[in-house]
C-alpha cells in the first residue's frame, strides 16, 4: 500500500472487544479515540490493565490458547500504533504515523523479556518511543521511530527493513503479523514500560 504522510506523532486507541452475534470473542473494529506515546506510557504503567494482565498469566498453565486469545480481546484496549484509522483495517488508514512495532513472542519467562526489553532500548542506531513486556509475559512491544533509512518507503517495506536489522543486528525474530498496518497492539499493566525521555 501507498504510505500516507506522516504529519502528526499520533494513532488510534480502541476500547475492549466484545461477543458477536455468534457467541465469537471479537477486537472493536471502530476507535474510541486519539492518542500518543505519553498517554499510552501513562495507561501502562497506571492499574488500569493490572488485573487483565494478571489474571492472563495466572491462565496460562491451565487455559487453552483460544480460551487466552478470547480473554486478551475481552479484556485489554488497544493501539494501533502505526496510524489514526477511521475503522480498524488497512484500507481506513486515515494518516500514518511515525512509528512502527516490532513485536516479539515466544520468550520462556518475563525474566528474559526484560533482558530484550534492555536490549532493544539499548539500541544506538534505532530510536526508541516506548518499549514493554506483552501482557502474557513472555513477549516485548518495540515502538520505534521509522528509521531514517526507511523513510519515503510504503509500510511493507518498513516493516521487512525492521524486521532484517532486528534479526541482523540481535538475532532477534520479529512477529511476522505486524507487517499489517492495522494490526492491533494489546495494552498491559507493566511498571517498568520505558519511553523516552523526550516525550515523557
Amino acid at each position: 500500500m501507498a504510505i500516507k504522510e506522516i504529519i502528526n506523532e499520533k494513532f488510534s486507541i480502541f476500547g475492549r472487544g466484545y461477543r458477536n452475534k455468534e457467541g465469537k470473542a471479537v477486537l472493536a473494529t471502530r476507535p474510541q479515540q486519539t492518542q500518543d506515546i505519553k498517554w499510552v506510557y501513562e495507561y501502562i504503567k497506571s492499574e488500569r490493565a493490572r488485573w487483565a494482565t494478571e489474571t492472563l498469566r495466572s491462565m496460562a498453565e491451565k487455559a487453552t490458547k483460544e480460551e487466552m486469545g478470547d480473554f486478551k480481546k475481552l479484556n485489554f484496549e488497544v493501539a494501533t500504533f502505526n496510524g489514526v484509522f477511521s475503522y480498524r483495517n488497512a484500507r481506513s488508514l486515515v494518516v500514518r504515523s511515525p512509528w512502527l512495532v516490532a513485536d516479539i513472542d515466544d520468550l520462556s519467562s518475563v525474566e528474559d523479556a526484560r533482558e530484550v526489553q534492555q536490549l532493544l532500548i539499548a539500541d544506538k542506531h534505532i530510536e526508541t518511543g516506548l518499549c514493554f513486556v506483552s501482557p502474557k509475559g513472555r513477549g516485548v512491544k518495540w515502538i520505534v521511530r521509522v528509521p531514517e533509512w526507511l523513510q519515503g518507503k510504503d509500510f511493507k517495506a518498513q516493516f521487512e527493513g525492521l524486521q532484517h536489522y532486528v534479526a541482523f543486528h540481535h538475532g532477534i525474530t520479529i512477529d511476522k503479523s505486524g507487517s499489517d498496518v492495522c494490526r492491533a497492539c494489546f495494552l498491559p499493566w507493566d511498571k517498568d514500560c520505558f519511553i523516552n525521555h523526550q516525550y515523557q
